[in-house]
């Protein structure tokens, strides 16, 4: 363009008289400002036909949402849970009465026994020697005895025909009542060889599994020594420490459930023991437990206690939940708007949490319904269309 005005300003300025030469340099001015105007209006009528051409947006449809009804209670439970010990109803470590050589054990550890079955036995060869030496003393003194017999027969007799003093048969009577008491003696003394032979073959008391063992063969023993240790495993235990409050609202008729590493198991209290544990506060709870299903005494057991809460609200699921300002919480409720579903906010407090549901309270009401599922995708005041819990 700066070409051509310069080659039109030289060609006018070539002839005669200025005035000539401006009127030109304005004609070629407004040509091109019109020419600019064209072009520019031609662009603007381009760009609206397309635009008229191109198709316009359709309205989305109302989003489809999962919902459920609000069931307004009274109450809720709270669970809690308390640790405690699995153990045998009865432990105890058997020993012998007697001192004494062990000569043979018949259990190893983890071995299960029933009640009267031989667990340890001590040498009985002076015991069965002595007793030997009763029985022979006893033989010798009923012998004695015969003769005083014998003799008190004649004594009477004799004194019956006057040719003995009362005396004299009086004597023979004592004599055998003598030696009757020492055979009495001697029986006894051989009920207690008896009893120590006995004695010397450790049972089982009842039935169980034997824990540790402490001897073996050919130990030297006195009186008292631990053998081994035995457990009985057809009742377990469950040692649970409960503040108190809770032990006294437990019902001894009732079942509970404890937690093994086994599984659960089902149980009833036993006892209660009056002595509180200062470090926890708790005071000892046992439980029979039906069955341990293998479970290990010693090992950690859980029992879970639910209790009543009065506090009216409902049960929502955690996915129900937003989130607000400051710790609040809100749901988002569906209601008919003008003939419409609309999304509207409610706000509430939550109470308690169980897994994934969660116990609230706050501005709902029975039968709203509550957008369980997708909350994230709608916000208060959208269109929305029901599709059930």
């Amino acid at each position: 363009m700066s070409t051509l005005q310069n080659y039109s300003e030289n060609r006018l300025e070539s002839k005669p008289g200025g005035v000539g030469r401006k009127l030109a340099r304005g004609l070629v001015v407004t040509g091109m400002a019109l020419a600019i105007a064209a072009a520019t209006a031609g662009g603007i009528a381009a760009l609206q036909y397309r635009a008229a051409a191109e198709l316009q947006p359709q309205q989305h449809p109302p989003l489809a949402v999962t919902t459920l009804p609000v069931r307004m209670q009274n109450q809720y439970m709270t669970r809690t849970r308390y640790v405690g010990r699995l153990e045998p109803a009865r432990q105890t470590s058997l020993a012998f009465e007697l001192a004494g050589l062990v000569v043979s054990i018949s259990v190893d550890e983890g071995a299960k026994v029933r009640a009267g079955d031989v667990i340890a036995q001590l040498d009985t060869d002076r015991l069965k020697a002595d007793r030997k030496r009763l029985e022979a003393r006893k033989r010798e003194l009923e012998a004695e005895r015969t003769l005083a017999q014998l003799t008190l027969s004649r004594q009477s007799n004799l004194r019956k025909k006057g040719f003995s003093p009362q005396q004299s048969e009086d004597e023979a009577a004592a004599g055998v009542a003598r030696i009757t008491a020492t055979i009495d003696q001697v029986s006894a003394q051989m009920d207690l060889v008896d009893i120590d032979i006995r004695k010397s073959v450790l049972t089982a008391p009842f039935d169980g599994v034997i824990g540790t063992r402490y001897i073996d063969d050919g130990s030297v023993i006195t009186t008292g020594t631990p053998v081994v240790s035995l457990l009985e495993t057809g009742k377990p235990q469950a040692r649970i420490g409960l503040p108190p409050e809770v032990a006294r609202s437990l019902d001894p008729d009732s079942e509970y459930q404890i937690t093994t590493d086994a599984g659960p198991v089902s149980a009833r209290m036993s006892s209660v023991r009056p002595d509180l544990q200062t470090a926890t506060q708790t005071v000892p709870v046992l439980f029979d437990l039906n069955s341990a299903n293998g479970a290990a005494f010693q090992q950690i057991v859980t029992l879970n206690v639910e209790t009543p809460v009065r506090q009216r609200g409902t049960w929502l699921p955690l996915a129900a939940l937003k989130e607000g300002h400051k710790g609040l919480w809100s749901v988002l409720v569906v209601a008919a708007q003008d003939g419409l579903m609309k999304v509207r906010t409610e706000a509430v407090e939550v109470l308690h949490i169980d897994g994934e549901q969660a116990y609230v309270r706050g501005t709902l009401k029975a039968g709203q319904q509550v957008v369980s599922k997708g909350g994230h995708r709608v916000v208060s005041g959208q269109l929305v269309a029901l599709t059930g819990g």
